[in-house]
């Protein structure tokens, strides 16, 4: 009963957040994407906060990350570490296959210094259970902090509610908690956290990520320009940091 009331609390903690965040949203996020917020929260399953996790790198560049998933995941299949991958389908969406069975759309519905909120919907395949089908919302916050033994660093969190669209998941939610919390929650925040592996991998070796960068053909030649300088300002503030 604990982690139900946990639940609840939280879902209406990240209401709030939300509805806070959509008043001062622009027409189009009021019309689109409010109506599909106002179910998830009103009908969500599950709900989690993660993080605090902090990325190696200033908040202009964790930003400028964020604002290109598409790269994050050209980076790490290219490393071969994920087979992740991302496509634009319009300048706020991307649609993303893990490589694991889960495809899905992501939106950012509301953008300010800080602070990102996201609508996703999408679905995981596995031998083991049914498809599952489920939307989701995600209050992402960065705030940028000192860092005691180099260059700042963006810290981030996300309040995530998860509503479930399978009938029978949801009826048996009590006994799938946990299932849901590992697996679902997980999905539909892998893609912020491939960005944070993307981050460290920059911090660590700038060098070795201006090659993905000028590999990766999907940049503007001003964004390209943009990358590049701030992979040379963490060269200039000092050697890698993991």
């Amino acid at each position: 009963m604990r982690q139900s009331r946990s639940g609840i609390t939280l879902a209406m903690m990240l209401s709030a957040m939300l509805w806070a965040a959509l008043a001062a949203a622009p027409a189009r996020a009021e019309s689109d994407a409010a109506a599909e917020i106002d179910r998830t929260l009103a009908d969500c399953t599950v709900s989690q906060l993660v993080g605090p996790r902090d990325i190696p790198l200033p908040l202009d560049f964790s930003d400028d990350l964020l604002d290109h998933p598409d790269l994050a995941a050209f980076v790490v299949r290219r490393r071969g570490l994920a087979p992740y991958r991302v496509e634009m389908i319009g300048p706020d969406r991307s649609a993303a296959d893990d490589g694991d069975g889960t495809r899905g759309v992501i939106e950012l519905v509301r953008r300010e210094r800080g602070r990102r909120l996201y609508y996703g919907v999408g679905e995981h395949h596995s031998r083991v259970w049914p498809v599952i089908r489920a939307d989701a919302v995600i209050d992402m916050t960065l705030k940028e902090v000192a860092s005691a033994d180099g260059p700042a660093a963006t810290r981030t969190s996300f309040l995530v509610c998860v509503r479930l669209k399978n009938p029978f998941l949801s009826g048996v939610v009590k006994l799938l908690r946990p299932f849901v919390r590992k697996t679902v929650i997980g999905k539909f925040t892998k893609a912020f956290f491939v960005a944070d592996r993307v981050g460290r991998l920059a911090r660590a070796d700038p060098r070795g990520m201006q090659d993905d960068i000028d590999a990766f053909p999907a940049l503007t030649p001003l964004e390209r320009e943009d990358f590049r300088a701030r992979l040379a300002g963490l060269e200039r503030r000092g050697g890698p940091r993991r």
